[in-house]
């Protein structure tokens, strides 16, 4: 299928990812916080409509939680805007289908977050709220991508097992960081499944550095040997700020004041882990779309049976 390009929708799109990745980080600093219900009351904000809540009252941990529900507003009407947009001018019903998804995501995500206000942080309610998060943006880096000029660009390399080894291990090893996303989850809402998360951290490595490997020694383009290597980098930090911020770990029952290591390395640990996601995640489309034979373009990897 022959698709214009659209200059303006990719950079919306990318403009709506970042946005979602600055959603993921202020997150990430209300729980970092406690600050869950330092604004107790959900959609208002003490009584008022959020957006008109006065500035001169965003103190303590109320900024952080207020600051949260702003982002996360104008990401949901961003993404309204997107997939409306994907509706009026983008040829591929596959893609049109991603946009309605994102709009689907973004609400639901919306009401757990109420939920989470309105049931005074339940475990697992706050669990879902985060994986579901981590789930959007994944969406949105996939839009950023499949709108761009260089996703519509014909390829013909050879297929061959090795292509396929490939493409496995990079879909592999998105599967692990996502499962890591959701037992660091569980860890920070319930401080369940430390030694899990800890075997899984090895998965990914080896899931990661067997992907650097086969990318490596089979000669594919530089483009996946470069986002191998990055991707592998930035795995081997994580680990080393997951391990940092097991030893800073203060229980979520304690009343101790946090310091600012203690509240500064989980939320760089959870925003490095969305980026590491949704570097695998740019890998493994990739992969599906040009480490294959012939040169048409192929929708996202999905089950048979699946309309594309």
């Amino acid at each position: 299928m022959t698709v214009n390009p659209q200059p303006w929708l990719h950079r919306f799109a990318c403009f709506l990812a970042s946005a979602t990745f600055l959603l993921l980080v202020a997150g990430a600093s209300v729980t970092s916080h406690r600050a869950g219900l330092s604004v107790p009351d959900w959609p208002t904000t003490y009584g008022q409509f959020m957006f008109s809540f006065p500035a001169s009252k965003w103190v303590g941990n109320i900024f952080y939680e207020h600051g949260h529900r702003l982002i996360a507003s104008v990401v949901g009407m961003l993404t309204v805007v997107l997939a409306l947009w994907l509706v009026r001018v983008e040829p591929r019903r596959w893609v049109r289908r991603l946009g309605i998804v994102a709009v689907a995501a973004v609400i639901a995500q919306g009401i757990l977050g109420g939920l989470t206000v309105k049931l005074m942080l339940p475990p697992v309610v706050s669990i879902a709220h985060a994986c579901l998060a981590e789930a959007f943006f994944c969406v949105t880096v996939a839009l950023a991508l499949v709108t761009s000029e260089t996703w519509r660009q014909p390829t013909h390399p050879p297929g061959g097992s090795d292509v396929r080894l490939a493409q496995r291990l990079a879909l592999a090893s998105t599967v692990a960081v996502y499962v890591q996303i959701i037992l660091g989850a569980a860890i920070r809402h319930r401080e369940w499944g430390v030694f899990a998360h800890m075997l899984g951290a090895v998965a990914v490595f080896g899931c990661v550095m067997s992907t650097l490997c086969v990318v490596l020694f089979t000669a594919k383009p530089p483009g996946f040997l470069r986002l191998a290597v990055v991707l592998l980098g930035m795995v081997t930090v994580q680990i080393t700020l997951g391990l940092i911020t097991l030893m800073v770990h203060v229980p979520k029952n304690a009343v101790d004041q946090l310091s600012t290591v203690q509240v500064l390395v989980p939320t760089v640990h959870l925003a490095l882990g969305a980026l590491v996601l949704a570097t695998s995640l740019v890998m493994t489309l990739k992969a599906f779309r040009f480490l294959a034979a012939g040169g048409e373009e192929p929708s996202l990897p999905l089950p048979q049976g699946v309309p594309s």
